[in-house]
């Protein structure tokens, strides 16, 4: 029977690092793999020594503890030396050509055997996994940011992924502490498409006065309950990286029977001067019909997708509930909300947001 007991980690910046250390105090062999021996030091001594030394420091860990996980870890410069893994994440940055790359390097140099998974956020497994021999043996392992505290893992099957690939990873998962769920490879896969569609709705309100970021943030607080607001998500991951991802969201679904907003102008204006979101740009509009405007649609665009996933068998009900609130932290996820607020009301803020051009409108809804 096969088993994971090595993994190799291709790219060892924030993500990657974060990924190779959560396996590693799990207690699995690490290997991860970087451009050239002066970056393996590098990191190492970053991502792995100083950080393990601030937890001890901080109590969180004895320093046996940390010379045990600091053991399991090593470095490479070479894709061969990845030959002893029984699993592979790829933690590079988000660019097509460089994934595809690397999986046909990880598919010459690894057992055959191995498993082969990407960490992308939005790429689609299956054209990523081009270049392996061995469909079967590949599939998606999307971490969410901090992956080293953030408990979700999206495994993501692509057509050709077989159910022992599947069940070792969700096992894997399970052993580093992760609330696993189950995605279909889709863009984006299950959790992307509903942030990126709540915060490309919201952010298209951003005018600079009535709707200033304080306010957006706030209704958006208000609206889902949550603590921290979707414009101060945003910033905790990158102006760019939102931006970006809005592009690829449209680009993927924009003209399919799903639809998907247009990546806002405002975002897109923020992320070109290297600004992130000033949460702190105004007073906060109490105006009550004019939150109430902007929070029916960013209700209607989360409960519009979300019922989208569902129809398209990307994830069930229950994971794409578990997945929201473990993820985003929301107290309630889409269809607790759409619980809470009945199939009527429901129907009326999703055909708020078809007519406003964001979306189509759902099977569910056309009657």
């Amino acid at each position: 029977m096969r088993t994971i007991e090595t993994v190799g980690v291709v790219g060892f910046g924030v993500m990657g690092a974060a990924i190779g250390l959560n396996a590693a105090m799990a207690g699995y062999k690490v290997v991860f793999k970087e451009m050239n021996d002066e970056l393996v030091k590098a990191m190492y001594d970053k991502w792995v020594i100083s950080a393990l030394k601030k937890r001890v420091e901080r109590g969180k860990m004895t320093r046996e503890q940390m010379d045990t996980v600091a053991g399991l870890i090593q470095g490479t410069s070479q894709y061969e030396d990845l030959d002893v893994c029984d699993l592979v994440i790829e933690a590079a940055v988000e660019n097509m050509d460089l994934k595809i790359s690397i999986f046909g390097e990880l598919s010459k140099a690894c057992k055959k055997d191995a498993i082969l998974v990407s960490n992308t956020s939005t790429f689609l497994i299956e054209k990523v996994m081009s270049k392996v021999e061995g469909q079967e043996r590949t599939a998606g392992l999307h971490y969410f940011f901090p992956a080293n505290v953030n408990k979700l893992v999206e495994v993501i099957r692509q057509k050709a992924t077989s159910d022992e690939t599947y069940n070792l990873l969700m096992e894997f998962a399970s052993k580093n502490g992760k609330v696993a769920i189950s995605v279909k490879d889709f863009p984006g896969f299950a959790i992307n498409p509903v942030f990126i569609a709540a915060y490309s709705v919201l952010d298209s309100f951003y005018d600079g006065d009535k709707y200033n970021v304080a306010t957006l943030d706030d209704i958006s607080k208000e609206t889902l309950g949550v603590r921290f607001g979707v414009m101060w998500v945003q910033n905790g991951s990158g102006l760019g990286t939102a931006y970006h991802a809005a592009v690829s969201m449209h680009e993927y679904l924009g003209e399919t029977d799903i639809g998907f907003p247009v990546a806002p102008t405002s975002l897109k204006e923020k992320f070109e001067a290297g600004e992130s979101w000033n949460l702190e740009d105004g007073d906060i509009n109490t105006d009550k019909e004019a939150r109430k405007y902007v929070a029916e649609r960013l209700l209607g665009a989360i409960f519009a997708i979300s019922t989208q996933l569902i129809e398209k068998d990307v994830v069930t009900e229950e994971d794409l509930e578990v997945g929201i609130r473990t993820s985003l932290a929301w107290p309630k996820g889409p269809f607790g909300l759409m619980d809470e607020m009945g199939a009527d009301e429901v129907k009326r803020l999703v055909k708020l947001v078809v007519d406003g051009g964001y979306f189509k409108l759902p099977s569910k809804f056309a009657a």
